[in-house]
């Protein structure tokens, strides 16, 4: 009988670290604001609808389609802030390090990241983003796209077939900043032990004593 528990004992963990493997992983897609009704869609047929004051979903799909009937939505995928409004029917593809947003239908998609650098799609355009080491490669595979920079300055329309890309900008410290001290590295080696010197006792001059002049006493005759 102990013989039989034991087996089944081992069985039966088998069987949830074999659940485990197969339990759904987080996709590199995740909903973040709703303002209205968006229809969440795969192949085709809708799967969810979405409105203000639901549970945001965990996306487990790699590759999602959003519609929004009305209002906004706004989906992080690869480091990057999708924002659409209503009429846009987009896809969002996440994995590795590489992102494509194809804009079928409706108003304009804009995607931006954490320094500022915005790309907008039109209607019937895609793009591919692939991000390494602080640049952003854009690539435009239909359509076009309007490219800036968080400099603020004038807009680089790119076509269908054409590159360009963002580059990060790194953040400098902000004014008043106290430098950084890189504390001294202890490599185990003792410094040399400076030689002894005889510390130098000045020598006060020693003046004589006083004289006193004796007195000679004379002795009266008697």
């Amino acid at each position: 009988m102990k013989y039989l528990a034991a087996v089944m004992s081992v069985l039966l963990l088998a069987g949830m670290a074999m659940a485990q493997d197969k339990a759904p992983k987080a996709a590199g897609l995740k909903i973040t604001k709703i303002t209205g009704t968006v229809n969440l869609m795969k192949d085709g047929m809708v799967v969810m609808t979405l409105k203000p004051g639901d549970a945001l979903p965990s996306l487990v799909d790699p590759s999602m389609t959003f519609a929004v009937v009305e209002g906004s939505i706004e989906v992080e995928a690869a480091g990057q802030k999708i924002t659409a409004a209503t009429g846009a029917n987009f896809t969002v593809t996440s994995d590795n390090g590489q992102m494509n947003v194809a804009l079928t239908a409706g108003t304009p998609v804009e995607i931006k990241n954490t320094a500022g650098n915005t790309v907008v799609l039109t209607e019937n355009s895609e793009v591919k983003m692939i991000m390494t080491n602080g640049n952003v490669e854009v690539t435009v595979v239909t359509g076009n796209a309007m490219v800036s920079s968080s400099s603020g300055g004038a807009s680089t329309n790119v076509q269908a077939g054409e590159k360009i890309d963002m580059v990060v900008p790194v953040v400098a410290p902000p004014a008043g900043t106290p430098p950084v001290v890189t504390p001294p590295v202890d490599d185990g080696i003792e410094p040399p032990t400076p030689p002894f010197e005889m510390p130098v006792i000045p020598v006060m001059p020693v003046e004589p004593p006083s004289v006193i002049p004796s007195q000679e006493l004379s002795t009266s005759a008697g």
